[in-house]
């Protein structure tokens, strides 16, 4: 079964789009003229898979019987003659026509994306962290799928409210979880003046303990929780955005934002709870409370999710800026957390 599988699997291999060779070599003919084999490089920048020289002169053979494209000698390399490739106008009408065809695939792509995305499944907001969903044009719908109430509220310095730990009774257990870093995400939903900015990570480490009864947790043993955010991992898909907003936040100063929860009570339906503690971001504490909703597996794992707004200044971090464009301040967080049981020694 296991072999199986794999061979499912692999059959999943990145591909260009049939005849994708066509505008993508007239689009870069449109920005200079070329040699045929400098095009490699550049075609093979696009991630669209792998690009041969072969296919590359076919499809510069092809477009030069369509009259899209026109070649004259270069200077000649150790006696070998180079042809330099360039657009004719038939060719910059061909491409103006191509391009209105890739955008008509692409929003089809998008609808698809937007449905994954919408589902709100683990591994939905795992690809979105990952940024596997093109959240730098602002497709962050399963950001927006993790609405499952407010996660930590800022309410102050921790010496302001102090912690409560429930006492623990001769028969209770506690239950230790670990968290599964590669399957547990933060993404944060900015404002900016060009529209939504969506960063993304994976890798969070730490630990829960809480007592599981019937699938749900008892809130007055000593439920609590430590988790590290990689805040250096955090991106949107866009070098420039992701360079200044690691800047703000003195990434490499400061590269674990340390979150501690406790004093957990049960809130409206099964699976919510209300928890306080703080967070540790950018040199700065804060305390926090608000609500997460638990998710119990069959296999003994657990799932908590939430989301809530930040005002990034309480936190001691200027509002980041790439050229024109300004991020705002206010942000909404939102984690899913997945952690399996550590057996007892």
């Amino acid at each position: 079964m296991g072999a199986r599988h794999d061979d499912l699997a692999s059959r999943f291999h990145l591909a260009p789009p049939r005849h994708f060779l066509l505008p993508a070599v007239l689009l870069l003919l449109s920005e200079e003229p070329s040699y045929g084999y400098n095009l490699v490089k550049s075609l093979n920048a696009f991630r669209f898979g792998p690009v041969d020289r072969p296919s590359v002169y076919r499809t510069l053979a092809q477009l030069e019987r369509d009259e899209l494209v026109e070649s004259w000698p270069g200077p000649s390399t150790a006696g070998q003659e180079r042809r330099v490739y360039g657009l004719t106008p038939k060719g910059d009408r061909a491409l103006r026509t191509w391009m209105g065809v890739i955008k008509e695939e692409r929003d089809g792509l998008d609808r698809v994306l937007r449905r994954y995305a919408a589902t709100g499944t683990p591994d939905a907001v795992l690809a979105e962290a990952e940024g596997e969903l093109g959240r730098s044009d602002g497709l962050s719908a399963v950001a927006s799928s993790m609405s499952l109430g407010p996660l930590f509220r800022v309410i102050g310095r921790p010496e302001e409210h102090p912690w409560a730990r429930g006492p623990i009774t001769d028969d209770a257990r506690v239950q230790t979880y670990e968290v599964v870093s590669e399957r547990s995400a933060v993404l944060i939903e900015a404002r900016s003046t060009v529209g939504p900015i969506t960063f993304g990570a994976v890798g969070l480490t730490g630990v829960v303990e809480a007592e599981m009864r019937g699938g749900i947790i008892w809130p007055e043993q000593a439920t609590r929780a430590r988790l590290d955010v990689p805040v250096t991992g955090l991106s949107s898909g866009n070098r420039l955005y992701d360079a200044e907003l690691l800047r703000r936040i003195e990434a490499r100063r400061h590269p674990i934002a340390k979150l501690e929860l406790s004093d957990c009570i049960v809130v409206g339906s099964a699976g919510r709870y209300r928890v306080t503690g703080r967070l540790d971001f950018h040199g700065v504490v804060r305390s926090l409370e608000g609500t997460v909703t638990v998710d119990p597996r069959p296999d003994g794992s657990i799932v908590v999710t939430g989301g809530h707004a930040f005002d990034i200044r309480d936190f001691d971090i200027a509002s980041p800026t790439v050229l024109m464009l300004r991020i705002y301040p206010d942000v909404t967080v939102k984690l899913q957390v997945e952690a399996v049981p550590v057996d007892a020694p």
